[in-house]
């Protein structure tokens, strides 16, 4: 990380932007749903692609890509290395946290309401084995940290969430609230880090969370197919593996290994990596996180606070108001509109080429790093008719 990054508005930021030709098309606020490819990661993904076809393929798949990963990973989550398995989507790395552990009948789960279905229907497993899913919240609302815990019983065993929601935009305080929830008693905690990772720094080790999964196409640009999947320290012991196979053993890294049945598990959490990792988008992945390393996840976070500040001054002089305040310290890169006729809204923007999402009824705005003022200008006037 270089100290100038640390600004909001350094000159870094600019060059950025000038990587990115969708941004020359479109003002790109959708960030939530897939992010554009900046130039570098287009570039590092066409040359795998061609090294495949005109070259010798074998000479790409070497144990150094994932090993880097995995730990540029950790640099990120602020983990370390050997506490992440690698998985497919974050759905495939909740349904592994899920199915690591031993349900029994009576236990509670505590979900929020308005939650994505990566979080809700891996636990229809664990009811399988008599378990019980209890909702927390209100429904079309945020739900906060004081309605999970309000929904806590002697009989919860797990709370799962997502740090952010992608309905409403609420980020939840991970070191807070799972504390609080290990307080309660409450045995694991899962979270959903689908919506913040790449975007802000979870610091996984000054929490204590069990199991949290992400993946990338989002905040981080890459094809979909490489996420991380994070298990404290200590933990796996307790669990059963939820999915072995030569991944998970040396000999993937070792192929006088391959016909040896009877290897041990890796000690660490790759052990849960269970196949072959898929390797174009961890080239991607590794393409844009090393572009991003200049300012690393710090001076990410210190970047989209800069523009969450422009953002919410040029809001509110404009009357429009957002679902999860931007003066908030729960606020994230997911901004909800409040507005009278969302549909119509959201109609207008598109036709002006201002990219936003339409969720839940209302109008998502999710800038990334490489948006700038002259996004938030432009979409300001197509809402208020200016444009």
């Amino acid at each position: 990380m270089r100290p100038e990054t640390m600004q909001g508005d350094a000159p870094f930021w600019d060059d950025l932007r000038t990587l990115y030709p969708a941004a020359e098309r479109f003002v790109y606020l959708n960030n939530a749903s897939d992010q554009p490819y900046p130039r570098p990661v287009a570039q590092a993904l066409h040359n795998f692609v061609e090294t495949s076809c005109e070259g010798n393929p074998e000479d790409l798949y070497t144990p150094e890509v994932p090993r880097r990963l995995r730990e540029t990973f950790a640099r990120w989550l602020g983990c370390s290395a050997d506490t992440l398995a690698f998985c497919s989507s974050t759905s495939d790395g909740l349904i592994k946290a899920v199915n690591a552990v031993a349900w029994r009948k009576g236990d509670d789960i505590v979900i929020p309401m308005n939650e994505f279905p990566s979080v809700s229907y891996p636990f229809k497993m664990a009811e399988q084995d008599g378990a019980r899913v209890v909702f927390a919240g209100r429904s079309g609302h945020p739900v906060t940290e004081e309605d999970v815990l309000a929904a806590v019983t002697r009989q919860t065993r797990a709370v799962a969430f997502s740090w952010v929601s992608f309905c409403t935009g609420y980020k939840m305080d991970l070191a807070v609230l799972s504390r609080d929830l290990k307080g309660r008693g409450v045995e694991f905690v899962f979270v959903d880090g689908m919506q913040g990772v790449g975007a802000w720094p979870p610091e996984l080790r000054d929490t204590d969370v069990d199991f949290f999964a992400f993946q990338v196409v989002k905040w981080i640009a890459a094809p979909s197919g490489i996420g991380a999947l994070y298990v404290r320290p200590g933990l796996l012991d307790r669990l059963r593996n939820p999915c072995l196979s030569w991944y998970s053993v040396p000999c993937c890294e070792d192929l006088t290994l391959l016909t040896d049945t009877d290897l041990e598990p890796f000690a660490s959490a790759r052990r849960w990596d269970g196949g072959t990792p898929p390797w174009l988008p961890m080239v991607g992945a590794q393409a844009y996180l090393d572009l991003l390393e200049p300012a690393g996840p710090e001076g990410v976070a210190v970047r989209l606070g800069h523009l969450l500040d422009d953002l919410r001054s040029r809001l509110e002089n404009a009357g429009v108001p957002t679902v999860v305040p931007l003066s908030s310290s729960h606020r994230s890169s997911i901004v909800f509109l409040d507005l009278p006729d969302a549909a119509e809204a959201q109609r207008r923007l598109r036709e002006a080429d201002v990219l936003t999402a339409f969720r839940m009824g209302r109008v998502r705005v999710s800038p990334h790093v490489y948006n700038g003022p002259e996004d938030f200008d432009r979409l300001v006037r197509v809402l208020t008719g200016a444009a």
